[in-house]
């Protein structure tokens, strides 16, 4: 519920299946109370890949940046290629408050060279699964934006295994007092 006059922030998350790469348009319909609003529609368009390494005019090492229960408190680097003629700069447009702490590069990347964003999950983060994503943008002359998914994976709980118990072997030999 959001008050008369205030906002609020809405998460739309779109996930792509392997093998199914490419353009998408996607929609979400926002209920509103508001008489003279009413409900509306949020699109989601966007390119999809499967292969970080082969985008332009920056290339990716990976297409998400993981953690799981163990590697949860250690920074994540993912490094950035620029395959382009042209030196970029990347900013920040948007990336889940509170959860994650992103550090991107200050300088100019030059061409044929690399830097690293840096990513790590905030020390107030309960959480112990999560599904997020940051999108920066390059001053490059179309605005190309990435938008990374950030994932921290649900703890695997194995199952106890019952152990029979063990049985010292019989002694089958028999004694005799004499």
């Amino acid at each position: 519920m959001v008050a008369v006059g205030d906002s609020a922030e809405v998460e739309l998350i779109y996930s792509s299946t392997k093998g199914h790469g490419g353009p998408f348009n996607k929609s979400a319909t926002v209920t509103c109370n508001d008489n003279d609003r009413g409900n509306f529609q949020l699109a989601l368009k966007g390119k999809s890949y499967e292969n970080p390494d082969s985008l332009t005019p920056l290339t990716l090492s990976a297409g998400a940046v993981t953690w799981d229960q163990q590697t949860r408190s250690k920074e994540a680097k993912l490094v950035v290629k620029n395959v382009s003629k042209s030196a970029l700069k990347m900013h920040l447009i948007s990336q889940p408050y509170g959860y994650l702490k992103i550090s991107l590069p200050d300088a100019d990347i030059k061409p044929g060279k690399e830097k690293e964003i840096k990513v790590k999950i905030d020390s107030s983060v309960k959480d112990v699964e999560f599904k997020k994503s940051f999108t920066f943008e390059v001053n490059d002359s179309t605005g190309t934006r990435y938008t990374v998914p950030t994932i921290l994976a649900k703890p695997v709980i194995m199952p106890q295994i019952q152990s029979a118990p063990v049985v010292a072997p019989h002694d089958t030999t028999t004694k005799t007092n004499k």
